[in-house]
């Protein structure tokens, strides 16, 4: 009997058992991690995990304590069950539209080409805008003309010249790699007086949009694009305060 005792003591541990890891996937695609087969419906992930090894009763018994035993616990409370834990996937914050809350102006050519500068870009009035000095000349009258496909510009000129359009043009088979000649169809853009209360901004803007094409000028026209804003320049300076 003395022998069997001390083989159970130096007996060694048991094997760990694997435990199975049910991970389920709903409809909605909500991550649920439990000990227990999913439901219908979800999709399913078995993973196996090492269980934690045990030792016989007694084999490792700890020392005799001095303290006093935990006190018995009460007849009411909740014992352990196999309820499942449900861990759920945080939700993902939807990106950014792009663009959302900018809007831009669209550009086109007027009586020459323009180049796409902030001053074509809607603006915000200031808040605490001074009132026109009465001391000041008014600016010259300044015209927004409106084209055949939408687009505007600004003129000094409420009678521009009118474009013509090219057409296209096909042979007497209607083949138009056979056509002769050329052909165009004469566009006039319809403009009227800027308001005197909107005058100043617009010619500021009139302005930026020379300096952008004085700066961007063809060498051979840097003098002529210069003196075409310093002219502008000088009359928003003297009209409006700069």
């Amino acid at each position: 009997m003395a022998t069997l005792l001390a083989c159970l003591l130096h007996a060694s541990p048991v094997a760990a058992q694997p435990v199975t890891i049910y991970r389920c996937t709903d409809a909605a695609g909500v991550l649920t991690v439990q000990n227990k087969p999913c439901p219908a419906g979800s999709t399913q992930r078995e993973q196996q995990m090492q269980g934690v090894p045990s030792s016989l009763s007694g084999a490792s018994a700890p020392p005799a304590s001095t303290t006093a035993p935990a006190a018995a616990a009460p007849a009411n409370a909740p014992q352990p069950d196999d309820t499942p834990i449900f861990l759920s996937a945080p939700a993902q914050a939807a990106p950014p539209q792009a663009g959302a809350g900018r809007e831009f102006v669209t550009t086109s050519t007027g009586p020459e080409p323009r180049i796409l500068d902030s001053a074509n870009l809607p603006r915000t009035p200031a808040a605490d805008t001074a009132p026109p000095d009465p001391d000041r000349p008014p600016p010259p009258p300044l015209f927004r003309c409106a084209t055949y496909d939408n687009d505007s510009y600004l003129s000094e000129e409420q009678e521009v010249p009118p474009r013509c359009l090219p057409l296209r043009t096909v042979g007497l088979d209607g083949n138009p790699a056979a056509g002769a000649g050329r052909a165009c169809e004469v566009v006039r853009d319809q403009c009227s007086r800027v308001p005197d209360g909107a005058a100043c901004d617009a010619w500021r803007r009139y302005a930026r949009e020379a300096e952008t094409r004085w700066r961007f000028a063809h060498p051979d026209n840097v003098e002529k694009r210069q003196a075409e804003y310093d002219r502008l320049a000088k009359i928003v300076s003297t009209s409006c305060g700069g």
